[in-house]
């Protein structure tokens, strides 16, 4: 009867702990983003009609994030690939011509200078490159840090980008960097 009992309360236990074991949820697109820091991590990722996009390494030459920061200018541009087998198949260009000592703060994004493109087989704006592009057509930058003396410049956006050929638009939100330019 004490084996019984024993095994009893055994069985009991066992079935307690894996009652307790909480069950993995998937993460939301925005839980697919970088963390919004500002350390010069060289991170990028937005919500593209509501899905995550981040940028992906396609090898030595093809860097998944290239960086640009002109202080004296006041001229900024990130361009953003996600490489699959070796070939671009989607990206940004986002990119912003701020006075001359620009500080942070939230700016209005210039028409037409930021992009999204992606390779599509219903939609092809360049018969070249077999992508689609989208153009912005309003948005916002918010400079959440600015730092020449180390380099790193992050902060948030949000576009909705217009293709005139594919007469769509694209919703670009929760978007995040945080890039060492130098």
């Amino acid at each position: 009867m004490k084996n019984i009992s024993l095994l009893f309360i055994l069985l009991l236990a066992a079935l307690s702990f894996s009652a307790c074991e909480k069950e993995k949820t998937p993460p939301t697109e925005l839980e697919k983003l970088p963390a919004a820091t500002q350390e010069g991590k060289n991170t990028f990722g937005c919500l593209v009609d509501g899905k995550a996009w981040t940028p992906k390494w396609g090898g030595l030459i093809n860097p998944g994030i290239t960086p640009y920061y002109n202080n004296v200018l006041g001229n900024f541009s990130i361009i953003t690939h996600y490489y699959k087998d070796g070939k671009s198949e989607s990206g940004f260009s986002i990119g912003q011509k701020f006075a001359p000592f620009f500080e942070p703060g939230t700016y209005t994004m210039d028409v037409g200078l930021s992009s999204y493109r992606f390779k599509s087989d219903t939609c092809i704006s360049s018969i070249l490159s077999g992508k689609s592009e989208y153009h912005n057509i309003n948005g916002v930058f918010e400079i959440t840090r600015l730092d020449v003396s180390t380099g790193i410049i992050s902060g948030t956006f949000e576009f909705d980008a217009v293709s005139e050929t594919c007469q769509d638009t694209v919703r670009i939100t929760d978007g995040r960097f945080d890039i060492k330019y130098k």
